[in-house]
C-alpha cells in the first residue's frame, strides 16, 4: 500500500465574491434614496428625525449581507476542501478529495461577466453529497486544479470509483 502524504499543502484559499449580493446592494441603495427623497420632498417629514434612522435598515441590511458572505472561507489543500463558515462560532466541513466525483462548472451571467462562478462538486460522502463553492474567481481552472489533485490523491490511496447502474425496467 502507498503511504499516505504526511503534510498537506494548500493550494488555493478564498472567500465567495460578494458579487452574490449585487441585487440586495441595489436594492438597498434605492431602498435608501426613497427615503432620502421622502425626507426631502415631503416637508412634514423634514420635521422627523425617525425617517432619517430609517436609513440604518438598508445600512444594516447591506452590512449583515457583506459579512455573511465574508465569514465563509474556502481553503483547497492537495488532500481535501475545506469550507469555514461563520462569525462567532464557527462551523468546518471537509471532504477529502479522494472522494469527489463528479465536478462542473456553472456560470451565471452576472457572475461570468466578473470573472466567478460555482464549483459543484459531487462527492461520495455521506453528510456531504454536493458540495458548492459559490462565486469564486477563475471558476474553471481552479475546477481543473481540483481534478489534478483528486486523481492524484485517488492514485496515492488506491482507491477506484466503480458505478453500477440498475438493470433496465422489465
Amino acid at each position: 500500500m502507498n503511504p499516505i502524504q504526511p503534510t498537506e499543502t494548500e493550494v488555493w484559499s478564498g472567500t465567495p465574491s460578494q458579487w452574490t449580493n449585487v441585487g440586495t446592494y441595489v436594492f438597498c441603495l434605492l431602498l435608501a434614496a426613497g427615503i432620502i427623497a421622502a425626507y426631502v420632498l415631503v416637508p412634514e417629514l423634514s420635521t422627523r428625525p425617525v425617517v432619517l434612522a430609517a436609513l440604518l435598515i438598508p445600512a444594516l441590511w447591506m452590512l449583515v449581507r457583506w459579512i455573511a458572505t465574508r465569514c465563509i472561507r474556502y481553503q483547497i489543500t492537495d488532500q481535501r476542501v475545506k469550507i469555514t463558515t461563520g462569525l462567532l462560532s464557527r462551523h468546518t466541513s471537509e471532504i477529502e478529495l479522494y472522494r469527489v466525483r463528479d465536478y462542473s462548472v456553472v456560470e451565471p451571467f452576472w457572475l461570468r461577466l466578473v470573472g466567478c462562478g460555482h464549483i459543484v462538486l459531487v462527492t461520495s460522502d455521506r453528510t456531504n453529497p454536493q458540495v458548492i463553492l459559490r462565486a469564486v474567481s477563475g471558476a474553471a481552472a481552479l475546477k481543473d486544479e481540483i481534478r489534478r489533485y483528486t486523481e492524484k490523491m485517488r492514485q496515492l490511496r488506491g482507491v477506484r470509483d466503480i458505478e453500477i447502474d440498475s438493470p433496465p425496467p422489465a
